[in-house]
Order: structure tokens, then C-alpha cells, then sequence
């Protein structure tokens, strides 16, 4: 240690005195980027250094101390694995986008129960995207000094002793495990109090207790039973661990003591054998390895940041921080997360505790299953003939009345996750008249995720203060009545921001404070979200939204009178 100590002190100094006399010796933006690129490779070894001894915050203080080199040149590359597509995005020191590439890739649809998607998509498309950016960013004299990682959640993969995957991935959003999920409901009370939520079909350890009961084969030889991030995690590093905003997307792990749980393993009947070490979210999960350099152009040894779950990292770049901050993301789902600086006490199944991408913190979550893909399918069934994308439907909303002129529309198209978890419920349209058109339906769809998001957030304010605003954001914001609409539901200002990327953000704001890039949270995000617009949607039409949030609320009692 002593002798590596007496290295990096010369080096850094050495280093110290190129970078205040250069601007002296040669006026050359390429000499200084080979300047930043041997500090950065000085950084990277003082990084393995710190990691393997314990002293990453020896590594934050020489970072803030040579602050005023990284100024100009720190690059992150984040890596966000969505259940649609992946997304690489290189950003620079002040979190300005300097090249993206998007993959396309879709779960396939067995039935309306199983949802399942190969590895294989993942690991081409994220080769394919460190490579083109690992290239963009060589063609520009930039270095890629550090990446981020953040993902979907809950979708299991088993991997067998050398890593391979033995089966296609169940999906987040697979609903096979229902029966499972009803054996166990009398044990709700014990998960709910270690867990956060009650049991059901979306988290991964209802999945690998399916896998146990139902392909004890599959079972038996798989090494490890992984979500997607371990798995990538894993094929870049060679390192295989999992962080605490995946853990507590399992049912498996305490929220108190941030350990997997042996009394929840054995109601599960998992071994501990087979889940991967847990860490902390914003901490470094391993390095490049030589293999996935090779594959990619990317530096052996650059280190991999595990942000945290997309959700968290998205409530993140949204500026969910401090206590009772909230958000909602659109996605495939739509899901509402609030901070919370303490771990609540849960009593019931309303609504879901979870860790939070901040280490320390924690958050309240709600879900809906169906968002985007409720739209789409919309979408897709009543305008095949639509060639510009949402621009049809979204004008023919602009002309319907709020309200959509009496018609319910229930959102259940893949069963209703909280407060009731619901996993027998199905969509419906209520209230169809011979003068209903498709642009009233289409209304009612969009009205019935805010009236659904409403459901959420009145069982939300029995644990935490009113939000003074909501931030939204996601593809279905693409719809530009969404904020005025949910504004009239909730009766609540409605925020949003001109840069859609709110999870890449949050992952990039995790590594930024990582690193020690800035300081603290508030500091990332205002870097963050500096050159955005804002724009606030103040609340309107609450008397119609008033009727039609009671006509939702009654018609969903009628359909499912025991839940």
C-alpha cells in the first residue's frame, strides 16, 4: 500500500504540473485531451486501488481536488435497458447529450398470461452500443471514464455455473406465477412488514418460486437465478452482484436491514445459494472486463456504476429527493414514485416501499400495468391505416370533450397492480353510445390511466405530504392532453421538463456523485436540468373529472365487488 501510495502521490504530481503549465507550452485542445486521458487513467487505477482497500472516499477527495481538470472533459456513458428498447447515451461533465443510439427489441407475447425475451437481445444490442459510442467517442479524443447502468427490474433469468442462460427470460410484466401468489397470500402479512408489498405476479421472487415448483429441472441447474442488470452487470465485468433497488423488487430482501431475508427465503423455499450478492445503488459494481473491451472498444477497467432500478433512476432525474417529492413515468407501465427519507411502516398492500437510488433513502412506489402499451394497442386496433405516428389519435382526443362524453374506460389490460393487485381484471369500455367515436374511446383510455394514477395517489397521501406539484414524464407524454388532463384529476399542478430522458439522468447523476464529480444530490440534478425548459399545467375541468373520477371509481366496485 506504501509503495502504490508513493506512485500515484509522483504521478499526480507530475500530472499536476502538465495541466497548469500547459496552456504555456502549447495552445492544443488535442495535447490537453491526451493530457485528461492519462489523469483519467490515473483516476481509474486509484479507483481499483480505493474499491479493493475500502477508501472510496480518499478516491471522492482527490477527485474534487483535481476538479478543475475533469471540468471540461469527464465522460459517462448510461447504459438504460427499458422492456422496449435500449438506450446508450454519452454525456459530458455538465450532462449535455453528446451521442445517442437506441436498440429496438420486444418481449414476446405468449399468451395474455407468459411474457418471455432472450438474453440474447440484450447482450447484441448492448454491444452494439458501447461499441458505436466507444467509436463516436474515440473520433472526438474522448475517453468514456465511467458507465452507469440502470434497468428494468423484475424479469428473471436463470444462468447456469459458467453464466449462460438456460431459458428465456420471464418477463416483469409475466402473470404466470398467480396461482403461486394465491398459495402464499396467507404469508402477506410477514412480507408485506420485511418486503414492502404484498405478494404478487410482478416481483422476482414470486417468479423463482415458479421456476422451483413448476421446472424443477431448470431449477436444479441453474447456478443463479439473476434479473436482467445482474446478468449485463455480469457480461461486462465478469462481476456478478445485484443492487438493493433490485432487491427489494424481489419480496426476498429486508428493507430494514438491506440483507436477503432467511424467513422470506424459506416461505419462497429459495436457497440463498442462488441470488447474487447485494450492494449498495450508486457504488461501483466492477470494472470492463478484457473480454467486453475487446467486444467493444471500451477501456479494460473502466468502471461500471450500478445506479439502481429504471423507476428510482427516473424519480432521480426528475428531482425526487427530498421527503414527499413525487413523480410519475409513463412507460409501458405507468408508475408514481415519492422519497422518502425513512423506511414507512406499510399497512397494507396500497401502495409499495422500496429502496430508493439514493443510498440511504428509500421510496414509496405505486404501479399500473398498462400504459403505453394500453395506448398502443389502442392505437394499433381503431387507426391500422395511420402513417404519422400519434398525430391522428391525438388530434381526434383534442376533440373530445374532457370527459370523453361519459364513456369509462378501465385499464386493465394486464390486470390491476396496486392498491387491490387485481391480476383477474380486465379492460373495459363503459358507457358507448351510437354517437361515441373512436376519438371519445380514445379520450377515455387516457382519462382512465389518470383516473387510475388517481386511485394511487389518494392511497400515497395516507403515508407522506401533498406534493405542491407533480413532475411527469415518459412516452405518453408524446399526448398532449395527458397534462392537462391528469392536472384536472389530481387537482394538482402538473411539471414537466423539455429533456425526456429523466431515467439515463438519474443514472447520470449517480455516477456524477459517485465519482465525486459534484458534491451531493441537489448539485447533480441542477447540472442536470440546466438548460431545460419547464413547463406547468395548471389544473382545469376538475367539475367534469369530479363526475367522471366517481363513475370510475363505482364501475370498478361493480366489476370486481370482492377485491
Amino acid at each position: 500500500m506504501y509503495v502504490m501510495s508513493i506512485v500515484l502521490r509522483n504521478l499526480f504530481r507530475f500530472l499536476l504540473f502538465l495541466c497548469v503549465f500547459s496552456p504555456y507550452i502549447v495552445h492544443s485542445s488535442t495535447f490537453m485531451n491526451y493530457i485528461f486521458i492519462f489523469y483519467s487513467d490515473m483516476c481509474d487505477l486509484l479507483l481499483i486501488y480505493c474499491t479493493f482497500f475500502g477508501m472510496l472516499s480518499l478516491y471522492s477527495q482527490v477527485l474534487s481536488i483535481f476538479s478543475f481538470i475533469q471540468e471540461d472533459y469527464m465522460n459517462v456513458l448510461v447504459i438504460d435497458v427499458g422492456t422496449s428498447s435500449m438506450r446508450g447515451i454519452l454525456y459530458d461533465v455538465h450532462a449535455a447529450e453528446l451521442k445517442k443510439i437506441q436498440i429496438s427489441y420486444s418481449p414476446f407475447y405468449i399468451d395474455q398470461i407468459c411474457v418471455e425475451q432472450n438474453a440474447s437481445d440484450w447482450t447484441s444490442a448492448l454491444i452494439r452500443i458501447c461499441s458505436g459510442l466507444a467509436q463516436a467517442a474515440k473520433e472526438e479524443n474522448r475517453k468514456i471514464d465511467v458507465l452507469s447502468l440502470t434497468s428494468q427490474r423484475s424479469s428473471v433469468l436463470p444462468l447456469s455455473k459458467d453464466m449462460e442462460p438456460l431459458s428465456p427470460a420471464i418477463m416483469w410484466q409475466d402473470k404466470r406465477t398467480m396461482s403461486l401468489c394465491h398459495d402464499l397470500k396467507k404469508s402477506d402479512p410477514v412480507i408485506i412488514q420485511k418486503a414492502g408489498s404484498r405478494i404478487n405476479p410482478v416481483y422476482s421472487g414470486s417468479k423463482m418460486a415458479w421456476i422451483r415448483r413448476n421446472q424443477p429441472e431448470l431449477f436444479e441447474h441453474a447456478a443463479k437465478l439473476a434479473v436482467i442488470p445482474d446478468y449485463l452487470v455480469w457480461f461486462m465485468t465478469g462481476t456478478l452482484v445485484t443492487d438493493h433497488t433490485y432487491g427489494s423488487r424481489s419480496l426476498l430482501m429486508n428493507l430494514g436491514t438491506r440483507e436477503w431475508d432467511e424467513e422470506l427465503l424459506r416461505l419462497f423455499e429459495l436457497p440463498r445459494s442462488k441470488l447474487c450478492d447485494l450492494i449498495s445503488p450508486g457504488t461501483v459494481a466492477g470494472h470492463i472486463s478484457g473480454p467486453f473491451s475487446r467486444l467493444t472498444g471500451l477501456l479494460e477497467g473502466t468502471p461500471l456504476i450500478s445506479a439502481g432500478g429504471d423507476q428510482q433512476c427516473s424519480a432521480l432525474g426528475q428531482g425526487v429527493i427530498r421527503h414527499g417529492d413525487a413523480q410519475i413515468t409513463t412507460g409501458t407501465g405507468a408508475y408514481i414514485i415519492s422519497g422518502c427519507d425513512e423506511l414507512p411502516v406499510i399497512k397494507g398492500s396500497e401502495v409499495i416501499a422500496g429502496v430508493s437510488a439514493i443510498p440511504g433513502k428509500y421510496v414509496l412506489e405505486s404501479s399500473i400495468l398498462a400504459c403505453c402499451s394500453a395506448f398502443n394497442w389502442f392505437h394499433n386496433a381503431f387507426y391500422p391505416d395511420s402513417d404519422h405516428g400519434f398525430d391522428s389519435i391525438n388530434r381526434e382526443i383534442l376533440d373530445s370533450p374532457p370527459a370523453a362524453g361519459g364513456i369509462i374506460a378501465l385499464p386493465y389490460f394486464q390486470g390491476q397492480g396496486t392498491p387491490d393487485w387485481n391480476s383477474m381484471a380486465t379492460a373495459s369500455l363503459l358507457g358507448l353510445t351510437l354517437s361515441s367515436s373512436r376519438g371519445d374511446m380514445a379520450r377515455a383510455i387516457l382519462e382512465g390511466i389518470c383516473y387510475e394514477i388517481k386511485v394511487n395517489m389518494e392511497c400515497m397521501a395516507r403515508y407522506l405530504p401533498a406534493p405542491s406539484s407533480i413532475v411527469l414524464s415518459g412516452g405518453l407524454t408524446k399526448c398532449p392532453s395527458l397534462a392537462p388532463s391528469l392536472a384536472g384529476i389530481l387537482g394538482t399542478p402538473v411539471t414537466q421538463y423539455s429533456n425526456p430522458e429523466s431515467t439515463a439522468l438519474g443514472a447520470w447523476m449517480s455516477a456524477a456523485v459517485a465519482t465525486g464529480l459534484y458534491p451531493g444530490w441537489e448539485e447533480a440534478f441542477r447540472a442536470a436540468r440546466a438548460s431545460d425548459a419547464v413547463t406547468q399545467t395548471l389544473p382545469e375541468n376538475r367539475d367534469n373529472y369530479k363526475k367522471g373520477y366517481s363513475l370510475y371509481q363505482e364501475s370498478y366496485s361493480r366489476l370486481y365487488p370482492y377485491t
